[in-house]
């Protein structure tokens, strides 16, 4: 696993990659570095050169621009440059995902294609609701407590039941460093001024498997439905009894369902 760090005209992108194959970058949610992703980026390179990034604002991208989608697009398709990579698929949840979809419509005859897990194609007034308690956990909470906080949302309680080991070592991977608390304070203010991708990916034509939560609480699941509608080439699929963490709550299932997809639309 190589780390790395791009310098760019918004401030550095910095990340890992991992792996051999066509090139997969993983988009973290909000708030997240790419440590959140645990060992899937070992998982995943069994099959692809996984390149996972560190958002604006966060870990090693913390200086630079204030966060923005159209910026985070571009320091995707820069970390993809810098690795020496052309075209590339993306995985993405939930802000991830938003951000994925930012970059799918910046550079459409470089990406393959889209997995997007838990993530909508606009702020809807659920959205709002949402990203307002989490500035809220970010503002009055200390640092190390904004992990275990939104465990209780990111996954299902029987999830969290049959799992605790797996829900512990989210909330410890999602821990967020307190240098990393105003960046992503940023990202949520940043997010509430809204976004609506829907007439843009109406014309992209990128296969796209999307991902929801049956019981989502952070992002409505009618949200992400309509998004996989708008999208020609979208596919749904909802990870029955699952919250928000669809990637991790969906097991060996969901896994396989993600692999095949991107070999199928990789090459």
């Amino acid at each position: 696993m190589t780390a790395f760090r791009i310098d760019t005209p918004r401030g550095p992108v910095a990340g890992i990659e991992t792996g051999e194959g066509p090139a997969l970058v993983l988009v973290a949610g909000l708030g997240s570095s790419n440590r959140i992703w645990g060992d899937l980026p070992s998982v995943l390179g069994r099959h692809f050169t996984v390149i996972a990034i560190d958002n604006r604002g966060i870990g090693g991208s913390r200086s630079g621009h204030p966060f923005s989608l159209t910026d985070a697009a571009l320091d995707v398709v820069a970390a993809v440059d810098g690795r020496g990579h052309h075209r590339f698929a993306l995985l993405g949840a939930s802000m991830g995902g938003v951000i994925a979809l930012a970059t799918a419509i910046e550079a459409p005859r470089r990406v393959g294609c889209l997995v997007l897990a838990s993530c909508a194609a606009r702020l809807t007034r659920h959205g709002r609701r949402s990203l307002e308690l989490l500035r809220d956990l970010l503002r009055h909470l200390p640092p190390e407590r904004v992990g275990p906080a939104l465990m209780t949302i990111a996954f299902a309680p029987a999830f969290s039941r049959r799992s605790p080991g797996l829900v512990d070592e989210a909330a410890r991977l999602y821990g967020l460093d307190p240098a990393d608390q105003p960046g992503a304070t940023d990202q949520v203010e940043r997010l509430l001024v809204g976004w609506d991708l829907r007439p843009k990916l109406a014309e992209l034509q990128v296969p796209a498997l999307v991902l929801c939560g049956e019981h989502d609480p952070i992002v409505a699941p009618e949200d992400t439905a309509e998004l996989a509608r708008t999208l020609p080439a979208g596919e749904l699929v909802s990870v029955a009894g699952a919250a928000h963490s669809v990637l991790a709550e969906g097991g060996r299932e969901t896994l396989e369902r993600v692999l095949g997809f991107l070999c199928d639309h990789t090459g």
